[in-house]
C-alpha cells in the first residue's frame, strides 16, 4: 500500500497568513545569509536542501484528505478540502474508473472538499462510498443544496454508489481487506483497518479519548488498533488545551501525549499525528511535536516513529 496525505488539518481550512510568510522568509534569508558566508559556491538548490523542514516545508492548511493506492485499487479517507487538489492530481495521472471513498464522518472538515473533486464530475467513473450511515447519500445531497452551492449533488455526471455496513463489519475492496470501528466521537466518526499481504495500516483521524476513558479505551480497542505497521490518527492539543475543548463541547480530538500512550500501548510501528488545531501555527505544531517526542522517550523509548503529518508526505505499508 502507497499512503499519501492530501490534508492535514481539522474543522476548517487554514492558508498560512502574510505574517507567517514574512517570517518564515526572514528565517530562510539568516538561513542562506550563513551557509553562503561559510561556503560562497553553494547554489541556491543546495542551500535550500540544507534549510530545516520548518523552514523549507509547509505542514499545510487543507483539511483532511488521504490517499491509498494498492495494485489497481483506489482508496480516499475523507474528502476535506485537499480532495480538490488530490482530484486534479488524478485527472493529470489518468485515473478513472472506481474510486472507493471510506466514511470517517460527515462533519464539513471530512466532507465539504468533494464538490470540488473533479473525477467526481466526469461520465464513466464510479464513486463507491462505504460508510456506517444509512443516510449518507442524504447528508452528501443536503451539502449541495441550491442554497448553498450552484451544482447539485445529482447533477455530476460520474455514477455514485452508497454501500452501508454496521460498524463492526469487514469487507474487500481488491486485495486489500477493510475493517471497520465505531470510535469515541459526538458525530459517531468510523476508523478503518486496511490489512494487504504487505503490511497493515490503521485510520483514526477523529478519535478523540477523554482522560477519563482512556485506558477503558485503549483496552477496548486493542484488537482493533493492535501492530499497525502506520497508524495515522489525530492528535490537536497539549492536554490542557484538549482538556478545556472538550468540556465547552467543540471537540473530543486527542491530546498529543493520549495519542501517542495509544499508540505505544498497540503497538504502532509509525505514528502520524494529523488533524492538526487551525489556530496553529507551523512552529506551535512542531512544538508539539516535541511534546509527543518526549512522551514516547518516557514511555517507550525507541519502541515507535512518531511524524507529524503534512501534505504531499508519502509512505509504504
Amino acid at each position: 500500500m502507497r499512503i499519501k496525505l492530501w490534508g492535514v488539518r481539522g474543522a476548517i481550512p487554514t492558508p498560512l497568513n502574510t505574517a507567517e510568510y514574512r517570517e518564515r522568509l526572514v528565517r530562510a534569508l539568516q538561513h542562506a545569509r550563513a551557509q553562503w558566508a561559510g561556503n560562497p559556491g553553494l547554489s541556491p538548490t543546495a542551500v535550500l536542501e540544507s534549510m530545516p523542514d520548518s523552514i523549507r516545508t509547509v505542514i499545510g492548511g487543507e483539511t483532511t484528505c488521504i490517499e491509498v493506492t494498492d495494485q489497481d485499487q483506489f482508496i480516499i479517507l475523507g474528502l476535506g478540502t485537499g480532495a480538490r487538489r488530490l482530484g486534479y492530481d488524478m485527472m493529470a495521472r489518468g485515473v478513472k474508473g472506481d474510486v472507493h471513498v471510506l466514511v470517517t464522518r460527515t462533519s464539513w472538515d471530512n466532507i465539504q472538499g468533494w464538490p470540488f473533486f473533479i473525477p467526481g464530475y466526469i461520465p464513466g467513473n464510479t464513486m463507491h462510498f462505504h460508510s456506517g450511515y444509512a443516510d449518507c447519500g442524504k447528508r452528501f445531497r443536503r451539502q449541495q443544496h441550491f442554497d448553498h452551492f450552484p451544482k447539485d449533488f445529482d447533477d455530476m455526471m460520474s455514477t455514485r454508489e452508497f454501500h452501508s455496513f454496521q460498524p463492526g463489519d469487514s469487507f474487500n475492496i481488491g486485495a486489500v481487506k477493510v475493517r471497520t470501528r465505531l470510535i469515541n466521537d459526538p458525530g459517531n466518526a468510523i476508523a478503518y483497518r486496511l490489512e494487504t499481504d504487505s503490511g497493515v495500516a490503521v485510520f483514526a483521524p477523529d478519535a478523540g479519548f477523554p482522560s477519563d476513558l482512556l485506558e477503558e479505551q485503549i483496552v477496548a480497542q486493542k484488537d482493533f488498533f493492535e501492530a499497525a505497521d502506520l497508524l495515522v490518527m489525530g492528535a490537536r492539543y497539549e492536554r490542557e488545551d484538549g482538556i478545556q475543548k472538550y468540556n465547552t463541547g467543540w471537540s473530543y480530538a486527542s491530546a498529543v501525549e493520549t495519542t501517542v500512550r495509544c499508540a505505544l500501548q498497540w503497538k504502532a510501528r509509525r505514528l502520524v499525528m494529523i488533524q492538526h488545531e487551525p489556530e496553529h501555527l507551523d512552529q506551535s505544531i512542531e512544538s508539539l511535536s516535541g511534546r509527543a517526542r518526549e512522551c514516547l522517550e518516557q514511555h517507550g523509548p525507541g519502541k515507535m516513529e512518531i511524524v507529524v503529518g503534512a501534505e504531499g508526505q508519502s509512505f509504504e505499508v
